[in-house]
């Protein structure tokens, strides 16, 4: 959850800077219009959260890294869109004012690197460790933010957003019905749907043939299993007369 909101913002870039070497260079602005209007619809506040709360990205060698798409990297706390999400999501993990007050302070000591967060090794560890560990390791002088942080970033990345809001249009689910219930007609005009063991299988509902196959199955198994039998005994007769 922590890196899903960068990932995306690299993401578009990297899109940029090979459709920008190539034929489809004119097509980039339209592309990225779209991509970002998908990312909206999946972008939560939660997403702010998790960028916000990783440490990684404050570290300043980070912040002087170039990005995909040539544009300067900056902090979550200079981003207003993050703030805002920020924000937002203190508001619904708040149980009241007082609460979100705490949220507030504790968030402006860690992006501010004041006290144990701006010791030389909370930023070197910053650089390279797991940030789930690393606020397990130095949050303790924001308990309550830390134990925000610990939550949103051990959440998985899931598309389940992105899925919830593909579901099935009325237009979509009228052309399934269509192509189911032609399939089911063609079905009828086939030798299994006229002589087989599922026969007419979808003229009465309450008939099971597949159980009557089974059925039919078992009994023909245990005639074929009766018939061995008697052709055994029959030779037997035939071979040694006397002891019968």
């Amino acid at each position: 959850m922590g890196e899903i909101y960068e990932k995306i913002d690299c993401m578009i870039g990297e899109i940029g800077d090979v459709m920008n070497h190539n034929k489809h260079q004119d097509d980039y602005e339209k592309n990225k219009e779209i991509m970002i209007k998908r990312w909206e619809k999946m972008n939560l506040q939660m997403h702010c959260l998790g960028f916000a709360l990783n440490p990684f990205y404050y570290d300043v060698n980070y912040l002087k890294s170039p990005a995909p798409g040539g544009e300067s990297r900056r902090a979550p706390n200079c981003d207003r869109e993050v703030v805002q999400g920020v924000l937002d999501a203190f508001d619904r993990a708040g149980e009241d004012q007082e609460e979100k007050r705490v949220f507030s302070r504790q968030l402006s000591k860690f992006q501010g690197k004041e006290g144990m967060f701006g010791t030389l090794a909370a930023r070197i560890d910053a650089q390279s460790m797991n940030p789930i560990s690393w606020w397990s390791t130095y949050g303790a002088e924001t308990p309550e933010l830390s134990n925000i942080a610990l939550k949103v970033l051990s959440q998985p990345i899931s598309s389940s957003s992105a899925e919830r809001r593909n579901m099935l249009n009325l237009m979509r689910a009228d052309k399934l019905v269509h192509v189911h219930c032609n399939i089911r007609l063609l079905s009828r005009f086939t030798k299994s749907y006229k002589d087989g063991p599922y026969r007419k299988w979808d003229v009465d509902p309450e008939t099971s043939y597949l159980d009557d196959y089974a059925v039919r199955l078992e009994e023909l198994e245990g005639n074929e299993g009766q018939e061995e039998e008697n052709s055994a005994q029959a030779s037997k007769r035939q071979r040694y007369p006397e002891y019968f």
